[in-house]
């Protein structure tokens, strides 16, 4: 039953063009005020009424009846969402599941949410690899699966896009365009945590990141007022939206930037792991050719399966490639010879299953993730150790994936004023080591937690040996053992947490929603025992 929910924009302070010297929460804020301004009236659900001056240890069950009376049976339930990639996220169960469908919905939620002192997480495409991520045990998942719309703009410049969106459909909607837009490679991430969190694409050394392509982001502050935010309307919250995950507000759409993009060249490829260091030389000389050809991406992985050691390749090239006379800047690549090969000139959207397929959904997964400074012999060492531990763990099919961060990527993602993450191009070429591990029985989890991060550890000081370690963690592929956010920076730190103050005074996206990496910089789940 909808009794007083008033679907009307204008009753909220709608603030998508006030002065940056707003003040966003007055000292003297009003929940409930500011709920009626929602058109939802405290006063009339008894529950809540007796809120306005008290907490309670029912909170959330308040929170919940309360959200179900406002907006119904079709936007609340009792269930978790079963859509999650890994294990450990479907096996937390929230009080119950919120789906929003409009900006004014995800307002109400935050502001029941800070009156009734309910925890709550905000759900994208559910593609963290631990508990509480973006899921929450007894507290509120806000699951953005109806906020899932697409528009190109007339001009065809900007693609609004809903958190509820995954990265396949995305490009399907733009393909018939000849357009698309900088994000994802994996055909069912979302968007959401990807974008924050920054996100590496196909098209990072020419344009930077997903989060450096972003026009503006429609966004619900701790107050439920809704923002557009842009470079020109709040440049500091802009900022700090680019790589600064879900500690600002919940983001309801973002506009992205489009870019012209036909068929495409894609190759992926297999091989004996004999072949890796010839691939690692290949890697390295591709990151440097990056500086005069910034339309290819590629990474390698190698991997131990079931006593069998692997290589493997994935590339990709703006246009089509004629295999016969490919560009030079894959040259060395494709001369090593593999074992297995799929390679076609494809649609960007065609492209992403595979990477889904690789890392497929249903078990129990950890990712760890650190750069260091282009070191082809570094990269070397991690495998050698890697193939070395790897008969002593007694699960999954532990994988390394290296990536790039090459120079021209790392200037593209200073454009508009930078992102919040802390590269600068005097301090690249970089490279991004990704280690993952799936497996299927809750009782090895701190074998293998441990596992990976004694691997971890033992690069990370094989790096300071060779002058090649770097702090920057790449969000989306962290784990929680890991201080992902101290990675940016101490001045960038610290001038995340005066963005926050401004714009969250009280703290609501560090307290309320405690899932993901917050603002102290410290490792959510502190150290593997």
């Amino acid at each position: 039953m909808k009794l007083f929910h008033q679907l009307c924009v204008c009753a909220l302070a709608v603030a998508a063009g006030a002065s940056t010297q707003d003040v966003f929460e007055p000292a003297d804020f009003n929940v409930t005020e500011a709920l009626i301004d929602n058109g939802i009236n405290v006063s009339t659900i008894p529950a809540l009424a007796g809120l306005a001056a008290r907490s309670s240890l029912k909170g959330c069950s308040i929170a919940c009846n309360s959200l179900k009376l406002v907006f119904g049976a079709a936007k609340v339930s009792s269930a978790a969402p079963t859509t999650y990639w890994s294990i450990q996220q479907l096996e937390v169960e929230p009080h119950c599941t919120f789906k929003p469908s409009t900006a004014l919905d995800v307002s109400s939620l935050v502001l029941i949410a800070r009156l009734t002192t309910c925890p709550f997480a905000v759900k994208s495409g559910g593609h963290a690899a631990f508990p509480g991520a973006s899921s929450i045990e007894g507290g509120i998942t806000v699951d953005m699966v109806n906020l899932n719309q697409r528009k190109l703009s007339t001009d065809k410049k900007t693609f609004t896009v809903g958190p509820g969106n995954r990265w396949k459909e995305v490009y399907d909607y733009l393909t018939p365009y000849n357009l698309a837009i900088v994000g994802g490679r994996a055909a069912y991430v979302g968007v959401g945590g990807l974008t924050l969190g920054g996100g590496i694409s196909h098209h990072t050394n020419e344009y930077g990141l997903a989060c450096d392509n972003i026009a503006s982001y429609e966004l619900v502050t701790a107050s439920g007022i809704i923002l557009t935010v842009s470079q020109k309307t709040f440049p500091d919250l802009y900022w700090a939206l680019r790589g600064g995950g879900n500690n600002f507000g919940v983001i309801t759409a973002f506009n992205y930037e489009t870019l012209p993009q036909g068929l495409m060249f894609a190759s992926k490829r297999q091989y004996n792991a004999t072949y890796a260091p010839a691939l690692f030389d290949a890697f390295g000389n591709a990151v440097e050719a990056a500086e005069t050809d910034t339309k290819a991406a590629h990474f390698v992985a190698v991997a131990y399966s079931r006593g069998v050691k692997i290589a493997s390749t994935e590339y990709e090239y703006f246009d089509p490639v004629d295999p016969a006379n490919p560009p030079a800047i894959l040259k060395q690549y494709l001369a090593v010879p593999p074992l297995t090969d799929n390679t076609r000139n494809c649609s960007l959207a065609d492209t992403t299953p595979g990477l889904s397929q690789s890392m497929p959904d249903g078990f129990r997964t950890t990712m760890w993730s650190q750069s260091f400074k282009l070191n082809t012999e570094l990269m070397k060492r991690m495998t050698d150790h890697l193939f070395k531990i790897a008969p002593g763990i007694p699960v999954g099919s532990p994988s390394v994936t290296f990536q790039a961060f090459s120079k021209p990527a790392i200037a593209a993602m200073q454009k508009k004023g930078g992102n919040a993450l802390g590269l600068r191009p005097e301090d690249g070429p970089l490279f991004h080591a990704l280690f993952y591990l799936s497996w299927t029985d809750e009782k090895d989890d701190k074998v293998v937690l441990k596992a990976a991060q004694d691997f971890l550890s033992a690069s990370v000081a094989m790096a300071k040996e060779l002058g090649a370690y770097n702090d920057y963690m790449y969000m989306p592929y962290s784990s929680p053992y890991q201080p992902v956010i101290s990675g940016y920076g101490a001045e960038n730190v610290a001038r995340l947490n005066k963005v926050l103050k401004k714009y969250d005074p009280s703290g609501v996206f560090q307290d309320l929603q405690p899932g993901y990496f917050k603002l102290d910089g410290g490792a959510p789940y502190g150290q593997v025992v």
